[in-house]
Parts: structure tokens; C-alpha cells; sequence
């Protein structure tokens, strides 16, 4: 595998056209020839050869519960409204609000386009519903004295726009910390059936019991060699483990966290199209996380 590569998923960027054709930042093929040489030399490269970007159907407008989807995504949520209104605490509170409301209301009509201009939406509205429920709750002699102390700060809603810089920082980030527990819980489910499985399945291909544990490792030592890598993962992985399989397995992680990342933005969509995924993808900077690897719409 390729060293940069694999430390480039979690600095995400948009990817560059170095290999075939691309469309929104994605290469339609490797974009690194001797990690594509390595996969087509795999034997599990039947099973999950390429990152497929339509593959997950489930969107966002589709929920059965609009406050249960929602809260998918509280901790980029939690961490715009902080900016917008101050404090962790009136934070909280105000998205206590938001998620009342859509418990009540679901999406009412609103379950268009991207769910985070949605959020923004819902988080502003819900920033100055709880300034207003604040200030009806002071006094108004308190209110009219030159004392300001209580008196509630006035939400910061131009930091809660669309496109800024810092809610799509906030966005990626969850996109990306969803990706990796979705990637850690398949280790576990790996890790499970591989404990009741018998020699013969054993050796059909990779058993994918350490996809995220040695993508993690790679990416915190990305200059290290795979036998570098299979040492630090040996005290953790409970049994014999070559750099041979290292290398497998994360040329499979790698595949895996990618797919992981293309469905996460998928159902964040209200039409999860190719085209559209790339586009978001390539708005959010996660294109690296498509390097070196196969991408199919």
C-alpha cells in the first residue's frame, strides 16, 4: 500500500485527478498504480473490489423519525450552536428545542435537499427560541435596571450559514468520526464470526478482524514499514499476524472506510445520486479518503 495514502484519509482534502477520469474530485481509478497492482493481486478482491457511491438508498427525507435521524449528527450540531450561542449549557438547551420540535413536527415539509442547510436552518431558529424563552423569564425591573448581569446574550446567528468554512469543518468532522465507528463495528462483527470459523473459510480470503485498528495505526505512522506496523498491532490483535496480512487488511480498510464515507453522505442527501455524492464530497474536502481507490457510481 501506499504510505501517503494511507495516512491521507483522515486529512481530507479534495482529491486530485491523478489516475483516469475523475468526476468531483474522485478518481474512477487508482490513483496510487502500485496500490491498484496490490489489490488486483488480492484474493479477496472479489468480494470488495471498489467503493461504490450510489449504494445506500437511505436518505434523510425518508426517516421514520425526523428527531432520531437528527440526533445522528448532534455532535456537529452541538458544536455550531456552542459558537452561535455562547455556552455549552444554553447550547444544550436550545437543542433541546430543536429536537422537541422535530419530535412534534418531524421534518414538516422542510425534507429538502441537504440535511446540513436543513440543520443550519433549524439551528438558528431554535438559538433565538431560546433567547426569547430566556428573556421572558427575567424580570423586567431586572430588565430595565443598568445592571446587565442575567441579562441573556443575543445569539450569533450570521456564524450559522450555509457554506461557512466553519459548519462544513464541523460537518466533515462528523461524517468522518461515523465512518470510523461504522468501520470499528464491522472489526467486532469480523472479530465474531471469525472466532467460530473453521480453517477452510479462514483461508478464502483476509478476515478483516483488524480493518480499523491497523488503519488507525498506519495513519498516526504513516512513514513506518508494514512489518513497523504488524509490531505495534501484535500486542493488540490476541493472535499471529504477518505483515503480509497487515498489508491486506488495510488495503481493505481503506476500501471499507471509503464505502463507509460514501454512504454517510448519501443519506444525507435527499437524492443520493453519483454525481450529487461527488459533488458533496468534493464541498466537504473528503476526497482523500477516495485515493487509491476504485471508484464506481
Amino acid at each position: 500500500m501506499n504510505e501517503a495514502s494511507a495516512s491521507s484519509v483522515e486529512n481530507s482534502d479534495t482529491a486530485s485527478n491523478t489516475g483516469g477520469s475523475t468526476a468531483g474530485g474522485l478518481s474512477s481509478r487508482g490513483s496510487a498504480g502500485s496500490s491498484e497492482n496490490s489489490l488486483a493481486k488480492s484474493q479477496w478482491i472479489k468480494i470488495s473490489s471498489s467503493v461504490h457511491l450510489s449504494r445506500s438508498q437511505q436518505t434523510w427525507t425518508g426517516a421514520g423519525s425526523a428527531a432520531g435521524y437528527v440526533l445522528r449528527y448532534l455532535v456537529p450540531m452541538r458544536r455550531l450552536m456552542i459558537d452561535v450561542v455562547g455556552n455549552d449549557a444554553e447550547a444544550d438547551r436550545a437543542l433541546a428545542i430543536l429536537v422537541t420540535h422535530l419530535v412534534r413536527a418531524g421534518f414538516n415539509g422542510h425534507d429538502r435537499g441537504r440535511l446540513r442547510d436543513f440543520l443550519v436552518r433549524g439551528i438558528r431558529s431554535a438559538a433565538k427560541a431560546r433567547y426569547d424563552e430566556a428573556v421572558q423569564k427575567i424580570d423586567k425591573d431586572k430588565l430595565a435596571s443598568t445592571e446587565s448581569a442575567g441579562v441573556p446574550t443575543p445569539p450569533k446567528l450570521e456564524i450559522a450559514k450555509l457554506e461557512s468554512p466553519q459548519w462544513l469543518g464541523y460537518w466533515r468532522d462528523g461524517i468522518l468520526q461515523r465512518s470510523w465507528r461504522s468501520l470499528e463495528r464491522y472489526q467486532h462483527t469480523r472479530r465474531y464470526e471469525a472466532a467460530g470459523a473453521t480453517d477452510s473459510t479462514e483461508t478464502q480470503g483476509p478476515r478483516g478482524d483488524y480493518v480499523h485498528d491497523i488503519l488507525r495505526i498506519a495513519m498516526a505512522h504513516p512513514k513506518d514499514s508494514p512489518k513497523a506496523w504488524t509490531s505495534r498491532l501484535t500486542p493488540v490483535a490476541g493472535r499471529n499476524i504477518e505483515p503480509s496480512e497487515v498489508q491486506s487488511q488495510l488495503e481493505l480498510a481503506r476500501i471499507r472506510f471509503a464505502q463507509h464515507v460514501a454512504d454517510e453522505v448519501a443519506q444525507t442527501l435527499e437524492i443520493p445520486e453519483a454525481t450529487k455524492i461527488e459533488a458533496e464530497i468534493k464541498t466537504l474536502g473528503l476526497g482523500k479518503a477516495f485515493m487509491g481507490v476504485k471508484v464506481e457510481g
